[in-house]
């Protein structure tokens, strides 16, 4: 699957220790992680929440008695088949914007509640006024904070520069991810942690190889509980946002299970030429606790999507939009009610990518 694990360390273990013969973690309780850009009025609504509701948030979390957790420690205990407690949750923010330390440290660091920030180093080395310096990021760690990698300069990893070569855009990828992960030593090395946030969330499985080889847990933007099924290089998250800040939706997604499941055959996150439905394959592990006749799958910007189950393996099935993918990001989430806790679901999300139909990449 992913060559040269044995000897990778990822918070005190191997990365080999992170699958079993089958390539899926050893058992583990399941955890949510929870992902924010601004907490702001005033900027983009897309990447944006505001200071109102993300103390909503904050409060619900405080009230309902969830456990907040640091993430490098959820994420080693769960890779290491160790228990979490009931109902953890971390919580992370990407890119360094200023409001972190204006508006999210203070209710954070109130409740001693831990957190990541995922930076990348180019911008915190530009000095402009949006971003966390780097004594900003030293302050968020003395309360608290972990500061984890998010490149250098913020790029597309998976797009090519013309006339680059394979072996050049992987030495390029590497240079973005190790280059950012010694400027976080040098600067922040008591609070960096060796975890990787992909930027736009936009990964496939050679660049996961580059963050495997590296030694680093990788993470996501798909929508998903963590749990034993996982993919520890790329892990999802629940990104928060205006229009995902509905209480009732906050509150599902944070008592929400890691749906069990793993990807039949070949992993492909881009979308082919002129492929405009692609499909995934998926295999239910473990149905003890998941109501696999209430499974239902969606894509973005469609609704439902069609859910065929395989005659071959009573647990495989096939999901595939019933409409053309937009140009872009796109998610696929599948959900099943839990059998034993009312109201809570089990959810995984798979991330596709598709380029204008002339092949050029999507504007960001």
């Amino acid at each position: 699957m992913i060559g040269r694990l044995s000897f990778l360390l990822v918070g005190g273990i191997t990365l080999a220790q992170l699958f079993s013969a089958s390539g899926a973690p050893r058992a583990a309780d399941d955890a949510v992680v929870f992902m924010y850009h601004h907490v702001d009025d005033t900027t983009p609504a897309s990447t944006s929440l505001s200071p109102r509701d993300f103390r909503a948030q904050i409060e619900y979390l405080d009230r309902e008695g969830f456990a907040v957790l640091p993430l490098l420690e959820l994420l080693d205990a769960i890779a290491n088949g160790r228990p979490v407690p009931d109902k953890s949750v971390a919580i992370t923010f990407d890119d360094g914007y200023r409001s972190v330390l204006t508006t999210a440290l203070p209710l954070l660091h109130a409740r001693q509640w831990p957190f990541t920030v995922f930076v990348n180093s180019e911008a915190v080395d530009s000095g402009y006024g949006i971003y966390l310096s780097w004594d900003d990021l030293r302050t968020l760690g003395a309360q608290g904070g972990t500061i984890g990698n998010h490149t250098v300069s913020h790029a597309h990893l998976v797009r090519r520069q013309s006339g680059e070569s394979d072996a050049q855009w992987r030495r390029r990828v590497r240079q973005e991810i190790a280059g950012a992960g010694a400027r976080l030593e040098s600067e922040v090395g008591p609070y960096a942690v060796p975890v990787f946030a992909y930027p736009y969330g936009e990964y496939t499985k050679e660049i996961k190889a580059i963050v495997a080889d590296l030694g680093l847990y990788g993470m996501g933007q798909q929508s998903g509980a963590i749990g034993p099924s996982s993919d520890f290089l790329a892990l999802p998250r629940y990104p928060i946002a205006t229009g995902i800040d509905l209480m009732a939706d906050f509150a599902v997604r944070a008592r929400s299970r890691a749906l069990p499941v793993h990807v039949v055959g070949d992993e492909r996150h881009l979308a082919g030429d002129g492929e405009a439905r692609p499909s995934v394959e998926l295999a239910l592990d473990d149905a003890e606790d998941v109501r696999s006749d209430a499974l239902a799958c969606y894509a973005t910007g469609q609704g439902r999507m069609l859910v065929e189950w395989s005659p071959r393996a009573a647990n495989q099935f096939t999901v595939r939009p019933d409409r053309d993918l937009g140009t872009g990001r796109s998610k696929y989430n599948c959900t099943a009610p839990s059998r034993s806790q009312s109201g809570v679901y089990y959810w995984f999300g798979y991330l596709w990518m598709r380029r204008l139909a002339d092949g050029r990449w999507y504007d960001e």
